[in-house]
């Protein structure tokens, strides 16, 4: 067996031990402090200016192609971890990463020049001093830099709680799909769901004016797999969309304790006006923290501003405190399982859907039969229905007989007939039996299963931007979760994502304080 001395270089002189003893033994050190001063001596024509890389992450904006920054290997040294980051969900295979702790950048952003150090989680951008401005700063052009950046990440998101919050863009745009166009809805219902919002947002003024407090309160209620998630994408589209302000829409995934209600709350203020959806909101109102939650609803704190729309599948288990009194939920709309008209408009959507393949015969005819022996069920136990019959014609060849039955010579109707009955069996008695129907009800073009807005493959996990009201998480998750808010942003440099580990210091970026 080998000895240490032979299978490395010997050198007895150097222990790394000592390095690292003598680094961190010092009383204190505010290393921002000497690269601060040692750039602004080296660069005396450059005002420097120290950034977060957790608040306002430059090689992101770079990466996303707002901007170019080029790595500067010739003047400066360059130091970072490699690593391996596993498959993606469009990849099979994983690739080698990098996470940066020092490295110097030319970085050009709207014909300016800028120079940019990035040392550990800390930013050092020096730009050239301008007419009137201090050695010491601020820098114009570089405040310019950050204001672009800090739009850019509050752009195009949704806020998301989990305990925490962040913002995430791949909800965003899953929602930006959804307009009221595609949602199939009792068109008075539907216009009453719009106008509400609408006009609550356009009426502060009506309001004052009335001396009432400026905020309101909606609750989607019904079985589940019937259209409340889909309806409020559809809310959340709509308001996103408005010009010239677009209406914030925050979402809340779990806030289990008083502690994250306050949180939800407090976020929800500092954005009004805005939109704040309780899905589920069973969850986050229960006995431990009704009282508390009643008193953030319409306690002394203020309000205004805020459109709050909640969702359950069991009104019953709801406290009459949260249901029966209007100044909470002003008012309460039923998603009951679908009749047979509506099931039959959704068969009309999937046959004009397969339409555009054109692989599958699927006549109009099919649709009301299809309607007539899915009694009881939900629209996603019918997109179920479709999905699995279609899939069971896949490499499936026709025997070319011809049924004496009009409807049986077609495939998609024996595949759908059989996926009917095996899922009617899933269905259970009493909800068969007790679910409410009626004969102008909500129905929906598609459905992707499932609760919350994760439904349709859109989780809610996925990456987002910047960390606000988790002052009461773990230090150690609170920067587990800003790192994983940037993995959304990787930045490539020479072919290489970023590691998903790091380093040095971050921030807890707060929502916007002040609009």
């Amino acid at each position: 067996m080998s000895s240490p001395s032979t299978m490395t270089p010997n050198n007895e002189d150097h222990h790394l031990f000592d390095d690292l003893l003598d680094l961190t033994s010092a009383r204190t050190a505010d290393h921002d402090l000497h690269y601060l001063t040692s750039l602004r001596a080296a660069y005396p024509s450059l005002i420097i200016t120290a950034i977060p890389t957790s608040n306002i992450p430059l090689l992101s904006f770079a990466s996303s192609g707002h901007a170019t920054a080029t790595l500067d290997k010739e003047t400066d040294s360059f130091a970072s971890w490699r690593g391996y980051v596993g498959p993606s969900a469009n990849a099979r295979d994983g690739a080698l990463a990098e996470s940066v702790h020092f490295g110097k950048y030319g970085y050009v952003w709207k014909g300016e020049e800028f120079t940019v150090w990035i040392v550990d989680g800390v930013q050092y951008v020096g730009k050239e001093r301008g007419r009137g401005e201090h050695p010491l700063g601020p820098s114009g052009g570089t405040d310019a830099l950050i204001k672009a950046v800090g739009g850019w990440l509050l752009d195009d998101v949704v806020w998301v709680y989990d305990g925490y919050w962040y913002q995430d863009k791949k909800l965003y745009a899953e929602v930006s799909k959804m307009e009221w166009s595609k949602v199939i809805l009792d068109e008075g219902m539907k216009r009453e769901i719009q106008q509400a919002a609408d006009k609550f947002f356009d009426s502060k003024d009506a309001y004052d004016d009335l001396g009432v407090p400026w905020k309101r309160g909606l609750l989607f209620h019904g079985p589940p797999g019937n259209g409340k998630t889909i309806s409020i994408k559809a809310l959340m589209h709509g308001l996103l969309s408005r010009r010239p302000h677009r209406i914030p829409t925050l979402y809340v995934k779990t806030a289990p304790r008083e502690y994250n209600i306050k949180d939800v709350f407090d976020q929800a203020r500092r954005l009004a006006p805005c939109m704040l959806v309780l899905e589920d909101v069973e969850t986050i109102v229960t006995p431990s923290t009704r009282s508390y939650f009643f008193n953030q609803m319409d306690g002394l704190e203020d309000n205004s501003g805020l459109f709050v729309v909640a969702s359950t599948n069991y009104l019953d288990r709801l406290d009459p405190g949260l249901t029966s009194r209007p100044s909470r939920f002003d008012r309460k709309y039923l998603f009951p399982l679908p009749n047979e008209h509506e099931r039959t408009l959704y068969c009309e959507f999937w046959r004009r859907k397969m339409a555009e393949k054109g692989e599958v015969k699927f006549p109009e005819k099919l649709c009301p039969a299809m309607a007539h022996i899915t009694n009881g069920f939900s629209f996603a136990f019918l997109q179920e229905c479709f999905v699995a019959s279609l899939l069971s014609l896949i490499h499936q060849e026709s025997n070319g007989d011809k049924k004496k039955d009009d409807l049986e010579k077609y495939e998609l109707w024996v595949a759908f007939r059989k996926q009917a009955d095996i899922l009617r069996k899933e269905i259970r008695n009493d909800e068969l039996n007790g679910q409410q129907t009626r004969d102008e009800g909500a129905a929906m073009f598609g459905y992707g299963g499932g609760s919350g807005l994760g439904m349709g493959g859109l989780s809610l996990r996925g990456p987002g931007v910047g960390v606000a009201g988790g002052q009461n998480m773990p230090f150690g998750k609170q920067l587990a979760a800003v790192d994983q808010t940037l993995q959304q942003f990787r930045v490539v440099d020479e072919g290489t994502p970023r590691l998903p580990v790091g380093k040095g210091r971050y921030i807890n970026s707060a929502a916007w304080e002040e609009r």
